[in-house]
């Protein structure tokens, strides 16, 4: 059952699942019905439920038709879903290293014994087999893009009469495509995550046994430390913080 975000001109958002496929029309006479409900958790899913569909609707929710407000409440609303996406950006990258370092701390059978596995498939994509840059991956095209939509925003906040609905409506454009593009990328990294935990969940061979064989670097440790190496050069700007990463789990 996939997630619907459905954004308005206003800024405000909600996300409703979506068990079938509907006209716009459809879809938006049951948003609009359950928009009180939905509303109270719309900050909360945001950032914690993957989406698949966005569905723009090209004036103000419920809320606001109903209670217009001033020009600069929604100056200000902007300015806070900014700083919002800002954040929400940075746990992303976060997140990412986080996952990748880990799968490349797995023992190298739990890593072998779901090479195969469909549900993996990103995950040995992005931390084993890719050489591309992440600069030009394609997953990381939707975090990429957030950045982008975000600081076009914030240019259109700087730049804008502060009096004027029309400018303020210009920079929620921005605002709600990066939070579509925040739903793609969930979807990516919680596949990663579920292909990263379930290797951990299986049974290795003991690392302390695998490392090391009579004062040498065993055949497994050869094979995954350039792995490790070449997808840490891959992160360009994300690194340092990969390295970080990396340099924590094997500490503890």
């Amino acid at each position: 059952m996939g997630v619907t975000l459905t954004t308005w001109s206003c800024g405000h958002f909600v996300q409703q699942k979506s068990p079938r496929y509907r006209t716009e029309a459809e879809f938006f006479a049951v948003v609009t019905q359950d928009y009180w409900i939905l509303r109270e958790s719309a900050d909360h899913d945001l950032a914690n439920i993957a989406t698949e569909h966005h569905v723009a609707s090209p004036g103000a929710c419920p809320k606001c038709r109903q209670e217009p407000t001033t020009a600069g409440v929604w100056h200000q609303r902007a300015n806070g879903d900014i700083a919002i996406l800002r954040n929400l950006h940075e746990g992303c990258r976060a997140c990412y290293v986080e996952i990748g370092a880990n799968y490349h701390h797995l023992d190298f059978s739990q890593k072998a014994r779901f090479a195969y596995d469909d549900m993996c498939a990103t995950a040995h994509a992005q931390f084993w087999i890719s050489k591309v840059p992440r600069a030009l991956d394609p997953f990381f095209f939707p975090v990429t893009n957030i950045s982008r939509l975000y600081d076009e925003a914030q240019h259109l906040i700087d730049t804008s009469d502060d009096k004027s609905h029309e400018d303020i409506q210009a920079a929620f454009v921005s605002i709600n495509k990066a939070c579509a593009e925040l739903g793609r990328i969930m979807t990516s990294l919680n596949d990663v995550i579920y292909a990263v935990h379930l290797m951990f969940e299986a049974p290795d061979r003991g690392k302390g046994d695998a490392g090391w064989h009579d004062g040498l670097l065993s055949r497994e440790s050869m094979i995954c430390i350039p792995k490790a190496m070449a997808w840490l050069a891959r992160m360009d700007d994300w690194q340092e913080d990969a390295v970080g990463a990396l340099r924590d789990l094997l500490k503890g």
